[in-house]
């Protein structure tokens, strides 16, 4: 189940909607320079007082939205699994299915990079964290594959092979393509002739 990780910590209420605010500002900081940080180092690299130091509060404030910095990553990686999950079973009928689930990672890429480029380093740790929403999204995609798999658009014709496949090259191709012009685009003509038989159009 996770972890209360996404939602503000509840120390009294603020006293003025200045307060409240401010707070807001605060928060969103730790959760930017968090979702740098880890992106550039890896989560495990990045310590609590790296973050607070760059964004100026004492440890003692962090403690009031955050427990740790798996919460930080959290309330990063939680909205972008919940999305992915949305996006995907809003395909239930589409067909072909293969693009949809090929344009779920470019959305989920303009939307919430960092999360992308984050998830594949994520620890154990973190795990418990981002478990219901992390599984929810696997479970979504494993059934658009399923459906790919019975409509004949796979590959290998085989929706775990092609699971894999996608976990493992997606977000990677992403990033190679992240500053072409043309990113989109070959982004998902690549992910369709990894995965797609040849007369499945993208």
């Amino acid at each position: 189940m996770n972890k209360p990780a996404t939602s503000k910590r509840d120390i009294g209420k603020p006293r003025s909607p200045k307060v409240a605010e401010k707070r807001a500002r605060v928060r969103e900081n730790l959760i930017a320079e968090g979702g740098r940080r880890f992106a550039k180092q890896g989560i495990d690299s990045v310590s609590v007082e790296e973050i607070i130091a760059k964004v100026g509060i004492s440890r003692r404030t962090f403690y009031s939205f955050f427990a740790n910095k798996n919460e930080i990553a959290a309330a990063i990686l939680v909205p972008a699994l919940e999305e992915g999950a949305h996006f995907l079973s809003s395909l239930a009928d589409t067909k072909p299915v293969l693009p949809g689930i090929v344009e779920c990672y470019q959305r989920l890429w303009e939307t919430h990079g960092i999360a992308l480029m984050i998830i594949a380093s994520i620890s154990p740790a973190v795990m418990p964290y981002i478990d219901v929403a992390h599984r929810n999204f696997g479970a979504a995609v494993k059934s658009e594959l399923s459906r790919a798999m019975a409509a004949g658009e796979l590959r290998n014709q085989d929706a775990g092979y092609s699971f894999t496949v996608l976990v493992r090259t997606a977000i990677p191709l992403l990033k190679v393509y992240a500053d072409h012009p043309e990113q989109e685009r070959l982004y998902r003509e690549s992910m369709m002739a990894l995965l797609g038989r040849n007369q499945v159009n993208s």
